[in-house]
């Protein structure tokens, strides 16, 4: 009997904002996302592995978990030492380190509650043959989260390419009547980490707020687990009467808060389904208390129980019962994309010296900008610096018009 530890499965995770050529996707040397994050097992999925005989393994360009395993059949079929169970679910709570991290990588400047980002092999989708684990980004005709119109930043494919929207924001229709507001960033699909890739952290302390527009209205919480299935919300904390039932005030001074307890649930992805006469809302959330994690940056998750075979890295064999490995591991990825920014180069009095009539990537390497100087001559401008950005809001809306990187000029 061969007994070895094999490895699970890969976590791969790029940065565009660190290429040195785009197309081979090579990285600057000093590439290592130990820099950009702390991520480690979550204190349930830690004592799980030990169990397990399972190892975290944390790298420049990402993470792996290895597994004692035994060769059952040459060369290289292996069946793990210990029984895996189908409820199975391994999380890992990321951190930032890197205070520059949100400047020079895509993202919604704004967002309309605490958020953090969500990985999963129950999230992603096959794009080229890679399997990510960010949710796909949306084609055009569809927007992120239901919202009417796009927003700043928002990536979405159309006619086989990726864009990103460099406007305040643009209609679901009509993409050639609106090209302007769009700018090319590849012409392949590439499944960039996106406004879906999102969810809201919710501590504990549920609470549904709103106006009171009916008065003495009854309304249901329905809470479901990652799985789907019903939870019991069981009763109010120091009484017999139930958490997921809550009954507006008779008066419409008093607004609609709807409080539940969610501290005897373990961390994880949910849903809520408030169920109230104008209809029923879903809210999605994944439970972690503050306290355990107060800096969570985001959250990778796998299961067992994957709902595709490209996300599925362990099987269970029906006839012996053992739990197969993948004779190649699987290999997950995460893809950010690097910030498009409006380049502003200003003289010593703040008057426009050059911008570029479209924004342009932020890069750690010198991009190579220049523009026409005196008698033939080439002046090579500096590229940013990804330590500040300046973001210009429309003052009724609120919604991000532009987001520019001024640079300064000593002449």
């Amino acid at each position: 009997m061969q007994i070895a530890y094999r490895k699970l499965f890969e976590v791969e995770i790029r940065h565009d904002y660190f290429l040195l050529d785009a197309a081979t996707t090579t990285y600057t040397t000093d590439y290592d996302i130990r820099d950009v994050f702390r991520i480690e097992p979550s204190e349930e999925t830690a004592a799980l592995m030990r169990d397990h005989r399972m190892l975290f393994r944390y790298t420049a360009t990402g993470f792996s978990v290895l597994v004692s395993a035994e060769l059952i059949t040459a060369p290289n079929v292996f069946a793990s030492s210990i029984d895996f169970s189908p409820d199975m679910c391994f999380s890992f709570y990321w951190q930032l380190l890197d205070p520059y991290f949100e400047n020079y990588t895509n993202r919604r400047v704004i967002e309309k509650s605490k958020q953090i980002y969500y990985f999963g092999n129950r999230e992603g989708n096959v794009v080229n043959a890679i399997p990510y684990l960010n949710a796909a980004i949306v084609p055009f005709g569809t927007t992120y989260l239901s919202e009417p119109l796009y927003r700043h930043g928002d990536i979405i494919s159309q006619g086989g390419q990726t864009f990103e929207m460099i406007d305040k924001d643009a209609p679901i229709i009509n993409f050639p009547g609106n090209l302007a507001k769009w700018q090319l960033i590849n012409s392949s699909i590439i499944n960039y980490v996106n406004p879906a890739s999102r969810i809201t952290w919710q501590p504990p302390r549920f609470e549904y707020k709103k106006p009171n527009t009916i008065p003495g209205e009854m309304i249901m919480a329905n809470l479901f687990d990652t799985n789907n299935q019903p939870v019991d919300l069981g009763t109010i904390p120091l009484t017999n009467q139930p958490q997921n039932i809550y009954r507006s005030s008779f008066s419409t001074l008093d607004p609609v808060s709807f409080v539940i307890d969610l501290s005897a649930f373990s961390a994880g992805k949910y849903r809520m389904d408030i169920v109230e006469s104008s209809g029923t809302t879903a809210q999605r959330f994944y439970l972690l208390d503050p306290l355990i994690k107060p800096n969570l940056y985001g959250v990778s998750e796998f299961f067992v129980t994957a709902l595709s075979a490209p996300f599925r890295f362990i099987t269970e064999d029906p006839l012996s019962h053992r739990w197969i490995l993948d004779p190649t591991p699987k290999k997950f990825q995460i893809r950010f994309l690097n910030r498009l920014t409006r380049w502003q180069y200003l003289k010593q009095d703040l008057t426009i010296f050059d911008q570029p009539l479209t924004p342009r990537p932020l890069t750690k390497i010198y991009s190579g900008y220049n523009i026409p100087g005196p008698g033939g001559t080439t002046i090579h401008l500096p590229d940013p610096s990804a330590a500040t950005i300046v973001p210009d809001l429309d003052a009724s809306t609120r919604l991000v018009k532009n987001i520019f990187s001024k640079i300064f000029l000593n002449k």
